[in-house]
């Protein structure tokens, strides 16, 4: 794999400022993912709403209007995205600068956890 390292630390950086806890998860809020993949956030919110069986709710959740306040966040449907929907996100852009950083992201989410996807698939078989 060729690697751009600043870039990655760049991208890692910019999620763990923006990493919230909501509910006991670790998310990051819809303006963050639309920020990190460099859409708009309409661009996200139509690409959630034509792609909503991709997004169960350990993905991704509307936020109630008390967290919203809670946060001093406007707006009427604000969604928090965890680690899975975040990445599931990035493959339902289209965009090139949304696909490199979706790449990224993967590089950094396999480099967090070398061989982990061939353990889990022989512990299935």
């Amino acid at each position: 794999m060729n690697k751009n390292i600043t870039t990655l630390l760049a991208v890692e950086t910019y999620i763990r400022e923006c990493a919230r806890e909501i509910r006991g998860d670790k998310i990051l809020l819809d303006t963050d993912v639309a920020n990190l993949y460099k859409i708009s956030i309409e661009e996200l919110h139509r690409t959630v709403a034509e792609n909503k069986n991709c997004f169960p709710q350990d993905f991704m959740f509307l936020l109630e209007e008390e967290e919203k306040q809670k946060l001093s966040l406007t707006g009427k449907k604000v969604y928090a995205f965890t680690q899975a929907g975040i990445l599931m996100l990035g493959g339902q852009l289209k965009s090139s600068k949304a696909i490199r950083t979706h790449i990224q992201m993967l590089e950094l989410f396999v480099d967090s956890m070398p061989g982990k996807v061939f353990e889990i698939l022989s512990e299935i078989q």
